[in-house]
């Protein structure tokens, strides 16, 4: 792929935000094609990716490919699952929330959170990148997603709590 380098980019450190930058120079001023992502231009953020297949005529996206760092569990295999098929509030399923907010507008969205994935607490990031082969119906999205487990709280002390009570401003 001639012209993006993964290793160009800015010192990003969020592997969505790199996604979103190589979508953007294949989008110039238009959608990119699937035909148009290589994998390779992505680097090591590839394995945060996949496709998410929009069929005319019906509101059932799929999952053509997920990257490997995204094992769901709660579902045996990716391949041309449906996302109506998913179980609430995996990573899979956040991914489909925005959907169709993202046919509506043509453009990107990136969002995060807390969830539930894989019976931990998470927290994530995700970005949906539109794609057509026509230049005009939205038929597929480009997904990346990232995800950390959110740490198990500590209860603090008392005599913890207190020292921070005593360390909030006046007012």
């Amino acid at each position: 792929m001639d012209g993006i380098d993964v290793t160009s980019l800015p010192e990003e450190r969020r592997a969505i935000l790199r996604v979103h930058a190589i979508w953007q120079k294949l989008a110039g001023e238009g959608i990119p094609k699937r035909s148009q992502i290589d994998p390779k231009a992505f680097g090591p953020d590839w394995v945060h990716c996949l496709f998410i297949e929009l069929e005319s005529g019906t509101l059932q996206p799929r999952f053509s490919f997920p990257g490997s760092s995204l094992p769901d569990h709660a579902f045996p295999s990716f391949d041309e699952n449906c996302i109506s098929q998913r179980l609430a509030e995996t990573l899979l399923t956040l991914a489909a929330k925005h959907v169709p907010r993202v046919l509506q507008t043509r453009t990107p969205l990136g969002y995060g959170g807390t969830a539930s994935h894989a019976g931990n607490d998470i927290l994530y990031r995700i970005v949906l990148l539109p794609l057509s082969d026509d230049g005009e119906r939205v038929d597929a999205l480009l997904a990346a997603m990232t995800y950390r487990d959110v740490p198990e709280t500590r209860e603090l002390p008392v005599s913890d709590m207190a020292w921070c009570t005593r360390m909030r401003p006046e007012g």
